[in-house]
């Protein structure tokens, strides 16, 4: 028999991949891989770098001249730190990143009147964990304060040698006869520093004023605590309240002054006077008439402005006469009162006038003078009354004025 044979030609393409493997910046690659060609199959194996973390194995393979990771979705990630933990009294940022995990980095800062013990005032997140202790914030102190001289503290007085704590207040007062130049109190603040520095107690001294329309009495030029200078006005001035003045710690108490000597509008019921001026000053005299029936009560019509006042008081007292009268009208009318309702009637005659009296209306009208010094309040009453009187062929009420009084009050 005859044999055939037939030559079968394979072509095999064999694809290599390009070493090293590729990596990411938080991979590392296991093994040595120098830069070279390898074959179809070839596994590279990574891990992650510190700070870092991925659950399983990272795998590489060549495949098709190309290297493939047989698991895409394992990747390094960084590592979670945890709560870097809070500090009494303090707070803290994160500064570096969006989580707590690795290259985060947070700073603690001390609430006010608080400060930190230490220099360090943030933690890191690195591949072991947060670097450095939680800060620590103590409560601020500020350094012993004593008493000024001529002075002392009169609250919140500690130990000498002892510090003060923030928000701390110290009161200080002068001892009798000097002055505080400076603050009354001060505060530690947040700063460890006080808010200002301690009063001064200075003596207390006062310069001889300057008196404007007067002089001094007293000689001194320098006064102390509690000592007194005298002054007096110019004629035609007057002192403002009086005639001396005490040094104090505030200057001299009450001001020293003397103003110009002013009387006020006379007031003269029943009077009238001349000139009439907006301001009266002293020396000035004014002349005034009286009403009739009144006449001026002291010696002349005259009156001149002095620091008493009006000397001698202008006023216009009652003439006795009209008193008199007034008194004699009086009487009179109440006898014709009398009569009027005791007037006898004629029986059985139609003509029997009947009286009666009985007020209606009245007027007061009164005027106050001066009668001998004393006061007297002249009050007029009138009186209206209505009395009805029958007549022959008609009848009718005539209203007719019947009496008057005059009374006088002495108070």
């Amino acid at each position: 028999s005859t044999r055939t044979w037939r030559l079968v030609c394979i072509l095999i393409i064999i694809v290599y991949c390009n070493g090293p493997p590729p990596r990411k910046s938080t991979e590392i690659l296991s093994g040595s891989w120098p830069e070279q060609t390898y074959p179809e199959g070839t596994q590279a194996i990574y891990k992650c770098r510190p700070g870092y973390r991925t659950l399983g194995t990272i795998i590489m393979v060549c495949r098709s001249g190309e290297w493939v990771a047989l698991n895409p979705s394992r990747i390094c990630r960084k590592k979670p730190c945890g709560h870097p933990g809070d500090t009494p009294f303090g707070s803290f940022q994160l500064m570096v990143g969006d989580e707590f995990e690795f290259g985060a980095k947070v700073v603690y800062k001390c609430d006010d009147g608080y400060q930190m013990l230490g220099e360090i005032d943030f933690r890191e997140c690195e591949a072991d964990g947060w670097t450095n202790d939680v800060p620590i914030c103590e409560v601020v102190k500020c350094l012993p304060v004593t008493g000024p001289e001529n002075g002392r503290i009169i609250s919140g007085a500690l130990e000498p040698d002892q510090e003060y704590y923030f928000g701390q207040v110290v009161n200080f007062e002068c001892n009798s006869g000097f002055k505080r130049e400076g603050p009354k109190e001060i505060h530690c603040s947040e700063n460890g520093r006080w808010s200002d520095e301690k009063p001064k107690c200075v003596e207390i001294s006062c310069a001889a004023p300057v008196i404007i329309n007067g002089y001094s009495v007293s000689l001194e030029k320098i006064y102390k605590a509690n000592e007194r200078f005298q002054y007096k006005c110019k004629p035609g001035f007057e002192y403002s309240e009086r005639g001396d003045t005490v040094c104090t710690d505030s200057g001299w108490s009450p001001q020293p002054s003397c103003e110009e000597m002013t009387c006020n509008t006379p007031y003269i019921p029943n009077g009238i006077y001349s000139p009439q001026r907006i301001k009266h000053r002293a020396e000035d005299e004014i002349r005034y008439e009286c009403k009739n029936g009144f006449y001026p009560a002291t010696h002349g019509n005259t009156a001149k402005c002095t620091s008493s006042g009006w000397v001698p008081a202008p006023r216009c007292s009652c003439k006795f006469h009209s008193i008199i009268t007034c008194f004699l009208i009086q009487k009179l009318a109440n006898v014709v009162i009398q009569m009027l309702n005791h007037h006898p009637r004629k029986q059985g005659s139609e003509y029997q006038p009947q009286f009666s009296v009985f007020c209606c209306y009245f007027s007061i009208i009164y005027f106050s003078s001066f009668v001998k010094d004393k006061l007297v309040i002249v009050v007029w009453l009138h009186i209206w009354v209505l009395y009805s009187v029958p007549l022959v062929f008609m009848s009718v009420f005539v209203p007719v004025p019947c009496c008057f009084y005059c009374y006088c009050f002495v108070i």
